[in-house]
């Protein structure tokens, strides 16, 4: 029996996905890791600025010089979340968090790689649909 063609989904639809829910990642994971329910919302709020400020140009030039590969995806994370450490530098402590310090700059800096490393898996790896059931694991 032939199998009939996998319909591909158009590449706009999944880099939209992917904006719509890799500066999501980041967040929910660190309120998941650190249980600190209060970091989801700022979070949100400090990605999803961050993503459509920094993250849509730097992708439209990497995709502009043909760089769609994971690592480069994960450099963009990375790149984005710089503004946000100078941010948190140039605002000070606020008085219930510990001393920002190397060790956060780095946590920052990884949780922006993975939402570049999330951004690629959901926007430029492969071609098949992405499903929202199968995306959250929802049914079979």
């Amino acid at each position: 029996m032939t199998e009939l063609p996998q319909k591909t989904v158009p590449q706009n639809s999944r880099v939209v996905l992917g904006f719509l829910l890799a500066p999501l990642l980041p967040a929910f994971y660190a309120t998941m890791f650190f249980a600190q329910p209060w970091a989801f919302p700022i979070g949100v709020a400090l990605s999803y600025p961050a993503a459509l400020l920094f993250g849509l140009p730097l992708f439209l030039a990497f995709r502009s010089q043909g760089w769609l590969k994971w690592w480069h995806m994960t450099l963009c994370g990375m790149l984005c979340a710089v503004p946000l450490l100078v941010l948190y530098w140039q605002v000070g402590q606020p008085p219930h968090l510990e001393a920002f310090g190397l060790l956060n700059a780095l946590v920052l800096e990884a949780w922006g790689g993975f939402a570049g490393l999330s951004f690629w898996l959901l926007a430029l790896a492969g071609t098949s649909p992405v499903r929202l059931h199968v995306l959250f694991g929802f049914g079979l």
